[in-house]
């Protein structure tokens, strides 16, 4: 059943994508003025790391966006919306893993310089949004099908955290070069 699901989410990728050519470019993390960032909210901790990152942006003085997918729907209830962080569930996925939530169409039209999606599992739905986004420069984990869905993709061992994939990323961010771009 799940690979019936997983070929029709692909399916639908492919057909939403089709068409769509945005520019794209590496941007450093220092030049970049707005950023997107999407994760998993799993448990308390997860939002912790999360929000300190989007304070330390907020203090460069980027404007950010956080998109967070949330299992469990106790935790929506106890992280209310705030004007930088929107949620979706699973009751906004459909069978097939699309996301369908408004909040979620506006992140994707989003036009960041960059944009970050920190899940370190296989989230269709993730990978759906980020591969669509209008996003300049898509940062994701390294996979050999990823390449669809993020123009710099960061290695993560088994077992790398959230904090630890975030400094990761930070790192790459922070050396790359700003006048490089991918067709």
């Amino acid at each position: 059943m799940n690979r019936i699901r997983n070929i029709l989410a692909k399916y639908s990728f492919t057909k939403d994508a089709t068409g769509i050519s945005y520019p794209r470019k590496f941007t450093n993390l220092a030049d970049a003025r707005s950023i997107g960032i999407l994760y998993q909210l799993n448990d308390v901790s997860d939002y912790d790391i999360v929000e300190a990152f989007v304070t330390r942006l907020q203090k460069d003085h980027k404007e950010v966006k956080a998109v967070g997918y949330v299992k469990n729907k106790e935790l929506i209830s106890r992280f209310l919306p705030k004007l930088s962080y929107d949620f979706f569930s699973r009751k906004d996925i459909t069978w097939y893993y699309k996301p369908v939530h408004a909040k979620v169409k506006d992140f994707i039209d989003k036009e960041f310089d960059i944009l970050i999606d920190l899940n370190l599992t296989d989230f269709f739905a993730s990978k759906y949004i980020s591969g669509l986004s209008k996003a300049r420069c898509r940062v994701g984990v390294m996979a050999e099908d990823n390449q669809q869905y993020y123009d710099l993709m960061v290695d993560a061992k088994p077992g790398t955290t959230m904090e630890e994939y975030l400094e990761q990323i930070c790192h790459y961010l922070t050396i790359i070069k700003d006048n490089e771009t991918r067709v």
